[in-house]
């Protein structure tokens, strides 16, 4: 990893990392090449830290890691993946101000997404905790001195997906090119080769399976297409012949056991920023850019199609229960 970053002084980095291994001397190293931002994963307190993690010892190492950064000197980052046994304990004032206090620059709150082969559907957040999450960081960020990062919502609170306007894409530790970290599948890798010499750039706006994955998000709903209707990326999966890019080669079948679930979409409730810098920001550098003018997916999200079956979206739910929420 240090052999890649110092090779390219041009770029930055931002390494999302669990901060275990960041020593006193790997932060000085990473503070030296001055293009690096570490984003720090804190899961909860120590005891729902080391579960999330599968081992004891993670809490107070990953804070060992961040404290190591900051000491160095360098722009660091905390991130949560909220969820039921969290969000009590980070999803609070009081922790935003220890951040703060720390010296930590921004913080990421990110919110639980039940993927792989053995997800805990029980984890997820309902509707109403996810809009107590989106309430929160607006409130936040109005009032703490700290950058408070999100990529679900434009600047009036609407929901939106990077992915489905192109915002951002992801590439595997293989190299191969998706459409996002949970969507493991790719036509396209970033190595060339005989059988592909494309450009990168052309690889990103020409994949017939981007361009599809784009379209398909664009008219089905403005939350998370693989959490409201993993069948129709299921059949946009086959129609292109996308591979599984995973290790584990589970994908289809994990998508085939998936049911629909809510996700960041919630029309009616869009909670709009409050501090006028990030509506400046969001309006001109991370909104729809028009992608979803035109469409009507009273037909086809989440929101609209489950409760038809399954009750309220706002009802707190079960493992078991298709109405659970998560972005």
């Amino acid at each position: 990893l240090f052999e890649i970053l110092e090779a390219h002084p041009d770029c930055y980095f931002q390494v999302f990392t669990n901060g275990q291994f960041i020593t006193k001397e790997k932060a000085r190293r990473l503070f030296q090449m001055g293009n690096v931002t570490p984003l720090i994963s804190v899961e909860g307190n120590e005891i729902i830290s080391d579960e999330r993690r599968g081992r004891s010892g993670v809490y107070s190492k990953t804070l060992e890691g961040v404290h190591n950064c900051l000491e160095a000197g360098l722009m660091t980052g905390v991130c949560t993946s909220l969820c039921k046994t969290n969000i009590d304990d980070l999803l609070t004032e009081a922790w935003v101000d220890r951040l703060i206090e720390m010296g930590v620059l921004y913080t990421w709150f990110h919110v639980y997404r039940p993927m792989g082969p053995d997800p805990s559907f029980d984890l997820c957040l309902t509707p109403e905790q996810q809009r107590r999450a989106r309430q929160f960081v607006v409130d936040m960020r109005a009032e703490k001195p700290i950058v408070i990062i999100d990529a679900y919502y434009d600047g009036d609170g609407k929901a939106l997906c990077p992915a489905a306007n192109g915002i951002s894409h992801h590439i595997n530790p293989w190299g191969d090119i998706e459409p996002c970290p949970i969507v493991q599948f790719s036509q396209e890798s970033i190595h060339s080769s005989e059988s592909d010499p494309r450009s990168l750039y052309d690889k990103f706006t020409q994949s017939e399976f981007l361009q599809g994955f784009r379209t398909l998000a664009q008219e089905t709903t403005r939350g998370c297409i693989v959490l409201e209707r993993p069948e129709l990326l299921q059949q946009l999966v086959e129609k292109h012949g996308a591979k599984d890019s995973t290790a584990r080669g589970t994908a289809v079948q994990e998508l085939q056991s998936m049911v629909p679930r809510t996700s960041q979409y919630h029309p009616g409730h869009e909670i709009p920023e409050r501090n006028l810098y990030y509506r400046l920001a969001k309006k001109f550098l991370f909104n729809d850019f028009g992608v979803y003018d035109g469409h009507d997916h009273s037909q086809s999200a989440a929101p609209f199609l489950i409760p038809r079956n399954s009750g309220s979206v706002d009802q707190e739910t079960t493992a078991e229960d298709p109405v659970t929420a998560q972005s």
